[in-house]
Formats: C-alpha cells, sequence, structure tokens
C-alpha cells in the first residue's frame, strides 16, 4: 500500500504535520498516532520511522533502500519495535527499550526510534515506566505510539507527546470502493470493521487464515440450535485449526463484531451487514443478554497469551456464551 498517498487522501491533516515534520527535519520526541480499530496505525508508525531513517527520502521513505528493507525485517539495531496486539507488553520490554537507547546509536545515522502499537493494552506499571522514559527523552531518540482508545492513556503521557488523530472512512464508502476493485460484498461488510483501506481489504479477502476463521464462525453460528452438533464442530474442527494466538485473536474478534451488530440491529433495525441479516437475527433469538455475552468474549480475547492452553480457552469461552 502507498501510504503517501494514503494519507495525503484520507488523513490529509496527518499528512501536512508529517510532511512539514520531514521537510525541515523538525520532530517532536513522542507522537501517539490515535484512530479507531481498522485505522492502519502500526503501518503508518511504521512508515513514518522508515521516513525519518531513509537513505533517499523523497520526502517520504523510498521503501527500497537497505534501510527501509532493515526496518520492515527488524534487522536496523537502533529501531524497536512492540505490537501489544501480538504479545502483552512486560515492564522488561519497556526497560529493555530504556536501556539500549541510552546507549550510543549503532547505526551512522545516529536516529534511534521505537514505537509500541497501541498502548492502551500495556499495565499501570508499564505505562509508569514509559512515562519516565518520556520525561527525560535522550537526543535523537523519537517515540511513535499508537491507540485505538485514547481515553484509556494516563494524562501524564498524553501531556508528553504530540496526538495525531486519524478520521475514519465511512463503511458505506469502503465498502463500495472495496467492491469496486473486485472484493466480494460479503467479505467487504466484514473487513471494512478491520481495515480503513480497500486495498488492505482486498490483500485480506484472500488471506487463508480469515477465510479459514470466516468459515468456522458460520459453522459455529449455523449450529446454534444443535448443542450436540456445536460441540462436536468446538473439538473437532475450531480447537484444531486455530491453534495460534494470532488466529485466536481473530476469531474472538469476528465473534464479538457479529454480537455487537447483533445487538445494535436489536435497537436500530438496521446494519452493514446486509448479507448477514439471518445471522444477526439467530443471535438475537438463541443468545440472550448480548451485550453480556459480547463482555465475555472480550474477557476471554484479553486471556489470549497469559500462558493459558489455548484450546480450553477456547471451549471454555463458547461454552459460556452459546451454552452447554
Amino acid at each position: 500500500m502507498d501510504y503517501a498517498k494514503y494519507l495525503e487522501k484520507e488523513q490529509p491533516i496527518a499528512y501536512q504535520i508529517f510532511l512539514n515534520s520531514i521537510k525541515n527535519n523538525e520532530f517532536f520526541h513522542a507522537y501517539l498516532l490515535s484512530g479507531q480499530t481498522g485505522t492502519p496505525l502500526l503501518e503508518i508508525a511504521r512508515f513514518l520511522a522508515k521516513s525519518i531513517l531513509c537513505d533517499h527520502p523523497n520526502p517520504f521513505c523510498c521503501g527500497t533502500c537497505p534501510t527501509c528493507h532493515r526496518v520492515d525485517e527488524g534487522t536496523y539495531l537502533d529501531y524497536i519495535e512492540i505490537d501489544t496486539k501480538k504479545n502483552p507488553v512486560k515492564i522488561e520490554d519497556i526497560e529493555h527499550i530504556e536501556s539500549e537507547f541510552s546507549k550510543t546509536a549503532s547505526e551512522k545515522k545516529g536516529i534511534k526510534i521505537y514505537i509500541i502499537n497501541l498502548i492502551e493494552n500495556m499495565s499501570d506499571l508499564c505505562f509508569n515506566c514509559l512515562l519516565k522514559f518520556l520525561e527525560e527523552p535522550n537526543e535523537d531518540t523519537y517515540a511513535i505510539l499508537t491507540t485505538e482508545n485514547e481515553f484509556r492513556i494516563l494524562p501524564t503521557i498524553l501531556s508528553r507527546v504530540e496526538v495525531i488523530h486519524f478520521n475514519l472512512i465511512d463503511k458505506k464508502e469502503l465498502i463500495d470502493k472495496s467492491i469496486a476493485i473486485g472484493v466480494k460484498e460479503d467479505d467487504a461488510e466484514l473487513l471494512v470493521n478491520f481495515y480503513n483501506d480497500e486495498s488492505s481489504i482486498l490483500e485480506e479477502s484472500k488471506d487463508e487464515d480469515y477465510l479459514l476463521v470466516k468459515g468456522l464462525v458460520f459453522d459455529l453460528f449455523d449450529n446454534i440450535k444443535n448443542k450436540d452438533k456445536l460441540n462436536f464442530i468446538v473439538e473437532k474442527d475450531i480447537v484444531t485449526k486455530i491453534n495460534n494466538p494470532k488466529t485466536a485473536r481473530f476469531f474472538f474478534d469476528l465473534l464479538i463484531l457479529f454480537f455487537k451488530e447483533a445487538y445494535i440491529y436489536s435497537i436500530e433495525k438496521d446494519t452493514i451487514f446486509k448479507d448477514y441479516v439471518n445471522i444477526l437475527k439467530t443471535l438475537q433469538s438463541e443468545v440472550p443478554h448480548l451485550n453480556e455475552k459480547m463482555i465475555a468474549l472480550m474477557n476471554y480475547r484479553n486471556e489470549i497469551g497469559y500462558n493459558l492452553i489455548l484450546s480450553l480457552l477456547i471451549i471454555h469461552a463458547i461454552k459460556d456464551v452459546f451454552g452447554e
């Protein structure tokens, strides 16, 4: 994806801020990129980091020089990237950044950059450790933080960063754009809730993990009324095929999305899920207290990565939400 064009077209304020900073070589010591779910925050953070470090910026990163490739590969010595979406952040992770970046830069450019994606997922202990580092930034060291929930971030953190807000493209407009470039309508309706540009939606709609999880979720919904068949599907298919944290998170994300839409549809009698109205109606009729079950699913999702057996977590979650 061409993030320079995406920013210029869809995020003009952020684009101008980044453009001015790069042209003038004047960077704030810490940025917080704030946007709703679906905005490519981590990708934009990495794009900005590469633009600062790039061997041949024009004015943004070229994407093809050795430095750009090394940032993408995670081998650039003065660049650290932490994604809380993949793994819980430990206090040792923040201390590692502080320790490494207190030393002389390893690369000849002399600039050190670290990214922490979705900092709202961090513990208070990690927040406090990060705060100390933000209060006394080292020279030529830059932080690029991201969040999908600014309200969960300590005011003391917000006061020490430059917050850049990103707009979310209208979902109906994005569905139409996605369909226009070849995405199936049913996939577009789902993926606009996770991605904020049509090219990413097209790419994800062909992804094997997405197609796997989508099929498993629909098998689950098709057998809500048949508890024996439901349990069979869970133990034979779901827990054997969803065998890593990334796929498990998306499985829960998709379930949560349908529960959320079913709850909204029960109130507003309207939805962008035009291809899935029957599923929403089934959830309304077969799952009592949709909002409470949705919260339960969120809690189970948050337990992924905390040394729990993934298969047991999924089984307990489905039994809790759909019944024995």
